[in-house]
């Protein structure tokens, strides 16, 4: 029988057997930097993970006794924002909080500066920095370095009204309505898209000041990204989408589903503007450098 098998029916040119060598050697090397890479995420998100949730309650007991002591109507005091989505980034994010009202006892300028003297004349400066008031909350800094952001708050039917972006009036909106469509997308992909999100926040907490999203519009971003996902579920394979999908989509504005404003990130500009192409380039370089990692460490420094 005609043929160029070898003895010990081995077939094949040595050149072959090698190249094959190589092609299994390199796969296995990229299946080690995966895991080594997966591992090193797994470590980061236990580590933002590892904020003490109690000792923030006992803020926010302590914040709503002062407020109910000095004559505010307050029916309840909620966990909202980043922890009650639970995309928390420890020491990145604000703990975000609904104060409820029985009534709306005049303009929210009104409301949030009678907070904040409130909250001055009881809240002992040996724990609190800062007491600051904007546009739509009250900002309690603490020395620990935790800020709790007061938000007032009344119902109305299905929907909650807060004080309007610009201070100046009530506007009735559905918070909710954005919670519920994250929680849906998250649990759609294998509870992944929640990880994703702390991670990518965490990277981007480093870019110029200019170029940093809010949490409310990284979180936005996410459930666009993964409204129809069909790929890999590991940390790094959602990481990575979300970082090219939102370098993407942020040159577009972000429609707001609460109903609070038109768009999370009108203050972006236009679309295609200046700021919008500096943020869209800095994603992209930090998706870029992660991919080009070689080891878990080269990995790890990009979030350095």
């Amino acid at each position: 029988m005609g043929g160029s098998g070898r003895p010990g029916g081995h077939s094949g040119t040595s050149d072959d057997i090698a190249r094959t060598r190589e092609m299994v050697r390199r796969e296995l090397e990229q299946q080690q930097l995966a895991a080594d890479i997966n591992q090193f995420l797994a470590e980061q998100l236990a580590g933002y993970n590892e904020r003490d949730t109690e000792a923030v309650r006992e803020k926010l007991d302590d914040i709503e006794e002062t407020l109910r002591e000095l004559g505010h109507d307050v029916e309840r005091l909620l966990f909202g924002g980043s922890v009650a989505k639970h995309t928390y980034v420890d020491g990145l994010s604000d703990v975000d909080s609904l104060v409820f009202l029985g009534d709306q006892p005049g303009s929210p300028v009104e409301v949030i500066e009678g907070f904040a003297e409130a909250l001055r004349a009881s809240l002992p400066p040996s724990e609190v920095r800062s007491i600051e008031t904007g546009r739509m909350a009250v900002t309690v800094t603490y020395r620990d370095d935790t800020q709790v952001q007061l938000l007032p708050a009344t119902e109305r039917g299905e929907h909650t009204v807060i004080p309007s972006p610009d201070g100046t009036n009530w506007k009735a909106v559905r918070p909710h309505r954005f919670t519920e469509k994250l929680t849906e997308t998250n649990q759609r992909n294998g509870g992944g898209v929640v990880p994703a999100i702390k991670l990518a926040k965490a990277l981007i907490d480093q870019f110029p000041k200019t170029q940093q999203l809010s949490g409310y519009h990284v979180e936005a971003l996410a459930v666009d990204a993964f409204k129809a996902y069909n790929g890999a579920r590991d940390r790094a394979s959602m990481l990575h989408h979300l970082l090219r999908h939102a370098a993407e989509a942020v040159l577009q504005p972000t429609g707001d589903i609460t109903g609070q404003t038109v768009h999370i990130d009108k203050h972006l500009g236009a679309s295609g503007s200046t700021q919008r192409r500096n943020i869209s380039r800095s994603l992209r370089a930090t998706e870029t450098a992660l991919t080009s990692a070689t080891s878990a460490e080269d990995y790890g420094r990009v979030f350095e």
